[in-house]
């Protein structure tokens, strides 16, 4: 389910920007949903409260919630009041390189608190808010600028996130998180080949069983997901290129015939690769994906 709020109707000639800026004011309440974007929500005047993976979050003017693509959440808004809605496709988080690797420190959420986390907050706001400035300048090279800022943003949080001291953080914990960095750049410098949970636990070193709680644990979607959601991003990028025949997306991609590739594109993405680069010429939004990806 992806849910718009009905103060962003009125951007709707921008739906094609990888990042989408919403001034937000309305007391609208959104039940159990989720999005293949990551959302970001800034208040400025109330509290803003959502539940996320089951977790209640209470966000103050001046805190950031960030909520990655997959996780189901809701919203609760205030009777009035004013907050900034930040959404950000994949695409443009897989064009940051590296940080593609980095994300799964973004799951469930990140709640960026006043009272905790002052030593990144007001870094962290400043890209938010020199975002939102170029935003509304509305010329020739604004989306440039917001996207810079917003990499920015990610990029910050990402560093922080990496490098913040924890009280349960040892070295067996450090050595899990190289591991699975290295574990995530594999599986997107080679997710055109066929990749197997057995294959990917041989080599991480650790037994199958163990190898996909964990993984889980750190990227908040099963090794099967992540290996998929790598291919899909790479035929959405083949197919960007508009000489390169849909044939050859589907073997540079790994699929064995053009009826696989077709059949599994459209699964996850509604359309099938001839209607996806068509959609994409014409400028026109895709159409929303399955509410719940294709079981394995």
């Amino acid at each position: 389910m992806d849910k718009s709020f009905a103060s962003m109707r009125q951007l709707d000639h921008h739906v094609q920007a990888p990042i989408r800026i919403y001034p937000n004011q309305e007391a609208d309440d959104y039940p159990p949903h989720w999005h293949r974007k990551y959302e970001i929500i800034m208040p400025v005047v109330k509290s803003y409260s959502a539940v996320v993976d089951h977790e209640d979050y209470e966000v103050l003017p001046g805190e950031i919630l960030l909520i990655p693509s997959g996780v189901v959440h809701e919203l609760f808004a205030p009777d009035e009041g004013q907050r900034y809605i930040i959404m950000i496709d994949q695409e443009a988080i897989y064009a940051l390189e590296g940080l593609d690797h980095a994300q799964h420190c973004f799951y469930p959420c990140v709640h960026i608190r006043a009272d905790r986390d002052g030593d990144i907050l007001d870094s962290l706001k400043e890209c938010l808010w020199q975002a939102i400035g170029e935003h509304e300048k509305n010329d020739l090279l604004c989306q440039g600028a917001v996207t810079a800022w917003i990499h920015l943003f990610l990029i910050r949080l990402g560093r922080w996130l990496l490098l913040r001291p924890n009280d349960n953080q040892n070295e067996h914990r450090h050595q899990m998180n190289e591991t699975f960095l290295d574990v995530y750049a594999y599986i997107t410098a080679h997710c055109s080949e066929k990749i197997t949970l057995e294959d990917m636990a041989a080599y991480s070193g650790y037994s199958k069983y163990h190898f996909a709680r964990i993984f889980k644990e750190y990227s908040g979607m099963s090794f099967y997901e992540f290996y998929m959601q790598q291919r899909m991003m790479l035929c959405r990028q083949l197919l960007a290129d508009m000489d390169v025949p849909v044939t050859e997306v589907a073997l540079r991609s790994g699929f064995g015939s053009i009826a696989t590739f077709n059949r599994v594109f459209k699964q996850y993405e509604g359309v099938t690769p001839t209607q996806y680069r068509k959609l994409k010429q014409q400028g026109r939004r895709t159409p929303a994906a399955p509410a719940e990806g294709p079981s394995k």
